[in-house]
């Protein structure tokens, strides 16, 4: 029997027609489009451990800034932003839970003779934090009239920044009264100690808030070399992944800048983190830190012969420190170095 062959009516309606065929290919594409976009849009997951609780010190106020106006994710960067409670931000840098972190330039020194491998991407003090203050009307107006006085030393440890300042007079530990301190201002302000010590950043400004006139004494000012805060990293992340360094670097030098042309909208989003703090104090913090930060070639460098000299006073006036370390690596300035202009402008 013969087989009946198909109209062309129904062939048309056996098979889709050209616009169902282009539709069905343009949702196509666009589904592969979207897959292949999943994994470029993604930002890499990066944890920045502050050494404080949130506060405007510059270091904290860049990362805080960067993430704010998105420099982070113009990085490719989601940034996680933690706090020190117990100092424990160096043992988890060392441990992995923290990428960056921060740490001044003597304990930097101090742990690179001790071998553990950290390094400084970026320097922002240009000077150290720790200084002396005397009560205005004590007669203590320069480091000689230290002698026979009662000095506050913190945290059990008399300073090398003490030893290097009193020596810049003819004096020695011997020749002052060193008595050990808490990390309280009220001891001064009560007349526990002639002389006691601060960051100078936040405390001579707490302490003349609460109405006492004091001297104030910055090593440096005195030809003592000294060194600030830093932004640290894991030396296994710089050999590992320097990309990863040169986009946080960037975008924290970039907040950094921010900060110094915006201070008010700079403090408003510190007081974002740093909830329920006083806004003139934060202020007073960071316009300091911005001062000590400042360098014709931009902030955040620093050449090797600055961390020469201070580890020259550590050798000098610090009995435990373990030194001398190769000063190479404890900074590297490559990749602040290469975020500038030639004229100290950010590129």
């Amino acid at each position: 029997m013969n087989r009946a062959m198909p109209t062309a009516t129904a062939l048309r309606l056996a098979r889709p027609g050209a616009a169902a065929l282009l539709a069905l290919l343009a949702l196509a594409a666009v589904l592969a489009a979207a897959c292949d976009g999943e994994d470029d849009g993604e930002l890499r997951e990066v944890t920045y451990m502050a050494g404080f609780r949130p506060q405007a010190t510059l270091p904290f106020t860049a990362v805080y800034v960067a993430d704010a106006k998105g420099y982070f994710a113009d990085e490719g960067l989601a940034v996680t932003i933690q706090h020190s409670t117990q100092g424990e931000h160096l043992q988890l840098l060392l441990a992995g839970d923290v990428d960056f972190t921060t740490g001044t330039a003597a304990q930097l020194m101090r742990r690179r003779a001790a071998e553990t491998p950290v390094r400084s991407v970026a320097l922002f003090g240009q000077r150290g934090d720790q200084g002396f203050v005397a009560h205005a009307d004590s007669g203590i107006e320069a480091p000689a009239d230290f002698a026979g006085r009662s000095v506050g030393f913190k945290a059990g440890v008399v300073p090398a920044e003490l030893l290097a300042l009193l020596a810049t007079a003819g004096l020695e530990a011997d020749d002052v009264d060193l008595i050990g301190v808490p990390f309280d201002e009220r001891v001064f302000i009560e007349g526990g100690v002639d002389v006691f010590p601060v960051f100078l950043s936040n405390e001579p400004n707490r302490i003349r808030n609460a109405g006492v006139e004091i001297n104030v004494f910055d090593p440096t000012d005195y030809g003592v070399a000294t060194l600030g805060l830093n932004i640290v990293t894991h030396e296994r992340t710089i050999a590992d992944d320097r990309d990863l360094v040169q986009a946080f670097v960037r975008a924290a030098m970039r907040g950094a800048a921010y900060a110094a042309a915006n201070v008010e909208e700079a403090i408003e989003i510190v007081l974002t983190h740093a909830e329920g703090a006083d806004a003139s104090h934060q202020r007073y913090l960071l316009e300091t830190d911005l001062r000590n930060a400042q360098r014709a070639d931009g902030m955040g460098r620093a050449t090797l012969d600055q961390w020469e000299a201070l580890q020259a006073v550590l050798l000098e006036f610090d009995p435990a420190f373990e030194g001398p370390v190769d000063v190479s690596t404890v900074f590297d300035g490559s990749f602040v170095d290469a975020i500038y202009n030639d004229d100290g402008t950010l590129k």
